[in-house]
């Protein structure tokens, strides 16, 4: 899954950074042919995350709270195995964000990634390789974009593009042919001491300024724009290896049956984005990314050509119109290796009762998979907000949905006629369904089909609600909502401002202060 990734990364650098020509008997092109041929090795990682913070007061409540969390953010891995052969890799260390310092394990292997953190009882599953899902990250399908994202799912499953090294390589050949060294590159021979051991090699360094940097780019594309052999080899490499997908997603599928066709499109297309960066029209897109970047960074590369340290310093100015929020910062990235091709087994952390990084926003799971005075913790609940919930209800009038037909689901309740639908009752009560409201703030919820009877339920909370009834027993002890629980359509219907800050939540906005939906907050 990540195989050639590491070496992509390390051999993009050094292009962009060094260009591709000889300099001080140091041969850039053959560090990065070993690169790709470099299958293990071990490592030590440090990465650190500086900005100024200017006037907040225009930002709101969760942006003012959410900036101070990365600045200050340090990583530190003491111990990074990595096997691509194996596609299997391992680091321990520490993260410290938020004055809150994690020691942590993680591991990834074919079937995905799993993290051990101190203060969590259980491995978490951070990625799952098998539903090609990074778990916590969501996707609101609508019937416009399900298609394309099913498409794109299945492409990037199908491409294997970490180990589609040909296309990789060649795209990294023709940017080192096309890219000018940096005038502020120099070269050193230098001896160093990584893991206790003696190095001799050479040293690169290059201090680029703004300018610098955006010229570079500006440099490469025009070279590439006018090199047609190199886009043209490239162009063959793309449509041979990819295709079939291509014409899957839909772009133009005549064009791509026929592969002279194809591997003109091809070539067309990226001769054509070549033109407009390393034009006048690209200047903007110059300006906006790449004029507020300066870089700084040194890399040792030993004798036998292998990149054995490196370290970069990438300070990038505020974006035009935010100044006053984030007055620009600094990240920081240091890395050293050894063992290189050597005999490397990352330390895999088994999957055994495991779990999901998405069901930690379950406060009852969160409790039980993480200790509650952990610093883990408090930056799932406090800092990230892992079990914050938002919920909105549509509001339909209560006759239109008294009228409406709603449609019979089997089993023991017809309910979800309408999902995530409210009414305001004659009383002006906002309604809502239970079962949304209750599984939508991650409690279970149970229903009795015999009784009419409704419970939600957590490790802390218990509510019962029954049909008809204005009475609900909360924690064994009987409570008036005012108003009763309702039927409509197979669903029950819950008093909501009662119900929801029983349940710990807030209701937004209600009755006559809301037009279109009920907010509910449950922090």
């Amino acid at each position: 899954m990540f195989k050639k990734i590491g070496a992509w990364v390390m051999g993009a650098a050094l292009v962009f950074t060094a260009g591709c020509q000889p300099l001080g008997g140091l041969d850039m092109n053959q560090a990065i042919e070993n690169e790709w041929k470099t299958d293990t090795y071990e490592a030590s990682l440090s990465m650190g995350l500086q900005y100024g913070v200017g006037d907040t007061s225009a930002l709101s409540k969760s942006d003012k709270e959410g900036l101070p969390l990365w600045n200050g953010f340090q990583l530190n891995v003491s111990s990074l195995k990595v096997n691509r052969k194996e596609q299997t890799m391992s680091a321990k260390g520490s993260l410290s964000a938020a004055k809150l310092n994690l020691p942590f394990a993680v591991s990834l292997d074919k079937n995905g990634a799993v993290l051990n953190v101190e203060g969590a009882n259980k491995p978490i599953v951070i990625a799952d390789w098998r539903t090609n899902e990074l778990t916590g990250l969501s996707h609101e399908l609508t019937m416009y974009d399900d298609y394309w994202f099913y498409s794109l799912k299945r492409l990037m499953k199908e491409l294997h593009w970490a180990d589609q090294q040909e296309v990789t390589k060649k795209a990294i050949g023709l940017l080192a042919k096309n890219l000018p060294n940096a005038t502020s590159f120099a070269v050193d021979k230098k001896t160093e001491t990584i893991q206790g051991q003696t190095v001799s090699g050479h040293q690169l360094r290059f201090d680029m300024s703004d300018k610098e940097f955006a010229s570079l780019f500006r440099s490469m594309f025009k070279n590439m724009a006018l090199d047609d052999q190199g886009l043209r080899e490239l162009a063959v490499v793309i449509y041979d290896k990819f295709h079939p997908e291509l014409k899957e997603l839909g772009f133009v599928e005549e064009l791509f049956e026929d592969r002279q066709l194809g591997t003109e499109a091809v070539y067309t297309g990226a001769k054509a984005i070549a033109l407009y960066l390393s034009s006048e029209a690209g200047r903007t897109w110059e300006r906006e990314l790449l004029s507020p970047i300066k870089l700084k960074a040194e890399a040792f590369v030993d004798e036998s050509k292998h990149i054995r340290r490196w370290n970069a310093e990438i300070a990038v100015q505020s974006p035009e119109g935010l100044e006053d929020e984030i007055r620009g910062g600094k990240l920081t990235v240091r890395m050293d290796r050894w063992n290189i091709n050597g005999d490397v087994k990352p330390d895999i952390i088994s999957t055994k009762d495991a779990i999901p990084y998405e069901d930690l926003s379950n406060e009852d799971n969160l409790r039980q998979a993480v200790q509650p005075d952990s610093a883990f913790y408090k930056l799932l609940k406090e800092q990230l907000r892992i079990t914050e919930k938002y919920l909105y209800f549509y509001i339909w009038p209560e006759s239109d949905l008294d009228g409406a037909s709603g449609a019979e689901a089997g089993g023991t309740e017809a309910y979800l006629a309408y999902d995530y639908t409210a009414y305001i009752s004659s009383n002006n009560t906002a309604y809502v369904q239970g079962r949304e409201l209750g599984e939508g703030l991650g409690y279970k919820v149970v229903w009795d089909a015999g009784t009419k009877t409704m419970t939600i339920a957590s490790s802390q909370t218990e509510i019962v609600l029954k049909a008809g009834s204005a009475t609900a027993r909360v924690n064994g002890t009987d409570k008036s909502m005012g108003e009763p629980a309702a039927m409509k359509h197979g669903a029950l219907y819950v008093p909501v401002r009662f119900v929801a800050e029983q349940l710990g939540a807030k209701v937004k906005t209600e009755g006559e202060e809301s037009v279109y939906s009920i907010e509910i907050y449950k922090p």
